[in-house]
């Protein structure tokens, strides 16, 4: 084998190889690579944290809707309203998961306003602010899931005084074009109609001979 042959078959098996690590790397990357559905952490901020007045307990914020001092939201100057907030407390490690639903704070001084509910989970009310870390994510949802609704059904009672309401519905004179049309229906008349006179009949003959006992 020549010089040139042993060269070439040489370059061929480092290319297979080079092909095969690359293709493994990719593979690899596509199987660690983050679904969808899981909530899914993105840039990271670090900056003081405070909370809103009791004061402002029922005014509007800027999504339209009143502040609820119980609720867990925050006002955030970045990140759109509706994102879903990570916060955790750089001093004691504790951790909770807010709404932006207003926006501010417009200081330097601090990074994000939560409410008081928020702050009281992360053991701030106390100190007044604390130093947090704040990471944006996408809650997990179950997939067909039920989420029953808040809407309540409305319901319409009545009374009738039609002594026709009352009539079984093959003695109805309504109903007489639609069971013409239909022979089923028809036929389960007949028999509904046979089935109801033959147990009057039974009925009447058990009375006479009670009375004849």
């Amino acid at each position: 084998m020549s010089v040139g042959s042993k060269y070439l078959s040489c370059a061929l098996k480092s290319r297979k190889t080079c092909f095969v690590r690359h293709f493994l790397v990719v593979f690899l990357l596509i199987l660690c690579a983050p679904s969808r559905g899981l909530a899914q952490p993105a840039t990271r901020q670090r900056g003081n944290a405070s909370f809103y007045s009791d004061r402002l307990h029922g005014r509007l914020m800027s999504n339209g809707k009143p502040y609820h001092r119980d609720s867990m939201t925050c006002a955030h100057l970045r990140y759109p309203l509706g994102t879903w907030l990570h916060v955790r407390n750089l001093t004691n490690g504790k951790e909770v998961n807010v709404q932006v639903t207003d926006r501010g704070p417009y200081t330097r001084k601090f990074v994000i306003d939560l409410s008081r509910a928020a702050a009281r989970a992360l053991d701030i009310i106390q100190y007044g602010y604390r130093q947090v870390e704040i990471t944006p994510f996408i809650p997990a949802r179950v997939p067909y899931l039920y989420e029953p609704s808040h809407e309540r059904p409305e319901l319409s009672l009545g009374f009738s005084t039609d002594e026709d309401a009352l009539k079984p519905y093959w003695q109805d004179d309504s109903l007489r074009v639609v069971l013409q049309q239909d022979t089923t229906l028809l036929h389960r008349a007949k028999q509904v109609r046979e089935q109801a006179q033959t147990k009057k009949q039974t009925k009447e003959k058990q009375k006479e001979r009670r009375r004849g006992r």
